[in-house]
């Protein structure tokens, strides 16, 4: 059995394992996305894909990755006003280069020494009430190494 056609039977047994049928255009995605730790956009996805399934629509792209993350197979973030799809689900930060936007999971930094912000309290003083936080997610911001022996000129974040 070839490589390419395991992979999309492991990618079909994961949608099944979430409750989604296994559509072409969902295989397409989940092979880009689901079988290796990536950082991506919608638009990137949509234009990797339209070169070998060129009536896959960007809308049906942006759908997709949605309805992955709904089931937990791909986290959100925000970076730098650009909406990012993250295929590692575990819990971790991101580090995000100023210059080129590339970006990097961190391990997520522990809060054992008590020098990173811990969320509050319900109904601590200061914080607006009523709100029960379910989660964070943290970005760090710097240059990665390439822009760092580049002097920080590497190409502006998509």
């Amino acid at each position: 059995m070839k490589a390419g056609h395991r992979g999309v039977n492991v990618i079909q047994r994961i949608l099944r394992n979430h409750g989604l049928r296994a559509t072409p255009q969902r295989l397409a995605v989940g092979g880009m996305v689901l079988s290796r730790p990536v950082h991506v956009t919608a638009r990137a996805v949509w234009e990797a894909l339209r070169k070998t399934h060129p009536a896959i629509s960007m809308n049906t792209v942006y759908q997709t990755l949605g309805q992955f993350e709904a089931q937990g197979l791909l986290q959100r973030l925000e970076v730098g006003g650009v909406t990012v799809f993250d295929s590692n689900t575990t819990p971790h930060d991101h580090a995000c280069c100023e210059s080129c936007g590339a970006i990097e999971d961190v391990p997520a930094a522990g809060d054992t020494s008590g020098s990173c912000p811990r969320p509050p309290e319900e109904g601590a003083s200061g914080w607006p009430a009523g709100w029960k936080l379910t989660g964070v997610r943290r970005v760090w911001l710097g240059l990665c190494p390439a822009c760092r022996a580049s002097g920080g000129e590497g190409a502006p974040p998509a």
